[in-house]
């Protein structure tokens, strides 16, 4: 089937993500969009985009022609909100749309999503006037589809970006995510769970061995964000202008100061947002020993030292200060900046020095020496947030840690909590080195002793280890002691069975762990149901209020349950450590 315009386009709106990169800032914001429509005017002869004009012009990459985004036509479909301050709405629009450019869009995408998307929802609801939810909805569903995802897409996007104002939103945004669209492409909201596990394994693995100082200081910011932002669920905006004396101790505790966007006095919402957040030792001194070892390179307002960092060239890492002069601003680290050093770290690092291959075939997403996606810089974000819901945290609690003055910004995250088990059961699962994770590649067991089941495959046999023998009814027991610690013999690490037994009944073992699976997943709905329960009712009911210690209680013993629910699957998961093979007797 020929590929048309048209499904091009449904595929790039498709891709756009539900959340930005960045957020808006009452004192920074305009500055910064400046100095990226600057770059673009730079790097593009045909754009022509000064912040001041209502009418920007963006060049079309490989076309030599350009595409024109008019905030007139936004600035007419606000009118009718009497409470908004127009000026200011059109400024955010601009700044939001100087983000989308920074975070690389393509041009005719960013029509797209200012002009059919921003500006037909505003359209939609009369400037953020009408509260007719269900004849809003109704209109929303005569809509094509790639329209339908245009708005969908571009409006949560911006919401995420700001969404401070004087009015009350939260209803339009839960109406938003209601929205059933069919696509054609299945944007994925984070990369695979074996890819993020891989990618943080190999990491640790890389900075605990020796490397220069030049290696060093060009990977620390990808180290530094993967450890901070996936505890942290800060923007990588923020992380960039994280200030260069950010840290400090109080008393025996470690914290970090965070480049909180600026409020608005009159926030109704009155979720307190921190700037000061506790961090770990570890993490505090790996802090200071980078800035100790980036002192001599001069002057930097952000904690990452640009001028610091070495380029590569022909595979060989060298200081680069004529490069560095180009900046407008070399003196601040920029989201462009980690966006490409990031991809720099997957080029050198992960594909050329480990020899990891990408490929985003279907069939090869359980192979350990490939990945199919990349993490982007905005990915740890999520995991942070999913992270959070995962140890049962209230929603305001989570709002005062993500920077979000809405509970309801926070909906696209709860959904993807099976996300984050998925990585922690691959994770319980290869408890190991990454030497042994990579050389598990080749430990499958032969074609007719393999039981199909993605996370067993891969194990190295385990033998037991002592001469005591206690038949069960299935298998027998190595624990002369008899110290049970689970009630089902097959999750005992002291429990085994002979390679014949298992052949004979690996059929109980399947049959255990799709019990064991269907149990997780229904403890994750479960809190699921409870997180929806609190953002559907909060302020409504002091029940699900942040102060009410029942519901705290609550989220906490639900979150327990998914711990013993993820220990239970690991167990029989692993099962395979404790067959003894004959002739292999330990």
């Amino acid at each position: 089937m020929e590929t048309t315009i048209t499904d091009i386009m449904e595929e790039l709106i498709d891709k756009v993500q539900e959340y930005s990169d960045s957020s808006y800032d009452l004192n920074s914001s305009i500055e910064e969009s400046k100095i990226i429509l600057e770059d673009e005017m730079r790097i593009h002869q045909l754009s022509k985009c000064e912040f001041k004009e209502n009418k920007w012009y963006i060049e079309l990459p490989l076309e030599s022609k350009r595409a024109s985004v008019d905030f007139n036509t936004v600035k007419k479909s606000i009118q009718f909100n009497k409470k908004i301050n127009t000026t200011e709405f059109i400024n955010i629009v601009k700044c939001w749309t100087a983000s989308l450019i920074n975070q690389g869009y393509n041009s005719t995408v960013i029509v797209q999503m200012v002009h059919e998307g921003l500006r037909s929802f505003l359209n939609l609801t009369n400037g953020f006037t009408s509260n007719n939810y269900e004849e809003i909805a109704e209109e929303f569903a005569a809509f094509s589809n790639r329209r339908k995802n245009t708005i969908r897409n571009s409006i949560l996007n911006f919401f995420d970006y700001y969404n401070d104002y004087p009015i009350e939103i939260e209803e339009y945004i839960s109406m938003i995510y209601s929205f059933k669209v069919i696509n054609k492409v299945e944007a994925r909201l984070l990369p695979p769970s074996k890819d993020i596990l891989f990618f943080s394994k190999l990491l640790e693995d890389y900075f605990s061995n020796e490397m220069s100082d030049l290696e060093y200081r060009k990977w620390f910011p990808v180290w530094l964000w993967w450890n901070l932002t996936t505890l942290i669920p800060i923007r990588p905006s923020e992380y960039c202008n994280i200030d260069r004396d950010c840290i400090f101790k109080k008393g025996d505790n470690y914290y970090i100061k965070l480049p909180r966007h600026k409020q608005k006095l009159n926030n109704k919402r009155n979720i307190q947002i921190l700037n000061e957040v506790r961090i770990s030792e570890k993490l505090y001194s790996e802090i200071e020993k980078y800035k100790h070892r980036t002192a001599s390179y001069g002057r930097t307002e952000t904690l990452i030292s640009y001028l610091s960092m070495p380029n590569i060239v022909n595979g060989e890492y060298v200081e680069n200060v004529y490069y560095h002069t180009l900046r407008l601003k070399p003196y601040k680290f920029s989201l462009t900046l980690f966006r490409n050093n990031l991809s720099s770290f997957y080029k050198h690092i992960v594909f050329l020095k480990y020899k990891v291959r990408l490929d985003k075939n279907e069939s090869s997403k359980n192979t350990l020496s490939c990945i199919s996606q990349q993490l982007r810089v905005g990915d740890t974000r999520h995991l942070a947030f999913i992270n959070l819901k995962r140890q049962g945290y209230h929603p305001t609690e989570i709002a005062r840690l993500g920077g979000h003055v809405t509970l309801q910004t926070q909906n696209h995250y709860f959904n993807h909590i099976q996300s984050f088990v998925d990585l922690e059961v691959l994770e319980l699962i290869t408890n190991s080195d990454l030497d042994s994770y990579k050389h598990k590649i080749d430990s499958d067991f032969n074609h007719e002793q393999q039981i199909s089941m993605s996370f067993i495959e891969k194990y190295v046999l385990r033998p037991s280890q002592t001469n005591f023998k206690m038949k069960m009814i299935d298998g027998y027991c190595t624990d002369p002691h008899q110290r049970c610690k689970v009630e089902d013999c097959w999750q005992c690490t002291s429990w085994r069975i002979s390679e014949e037994e298992f052949i004979e009944k690996r059929c109980i073992l399947e049959r255990k762990l799709s019990d064991s699976e269907s149990e997780l997943n229904n403890v994750i709905e479960n809190l699921k149901d409870l997180y929806k329960g609190i953002y559907a009712n909060i302020g409504k009911d002091e029940f699900y209020s942040n102060d009410n210690n029942d519901i705290r209680k609550e989220l906490i013993n639900k979150s327990k349950r998914i711990d013993n629910a993820v220990r239970k699957y690991v167990n029989l998961a692993k099962v395979k450590e404790r067959i003894e093979l004959i002739g292999n007797k330990g």
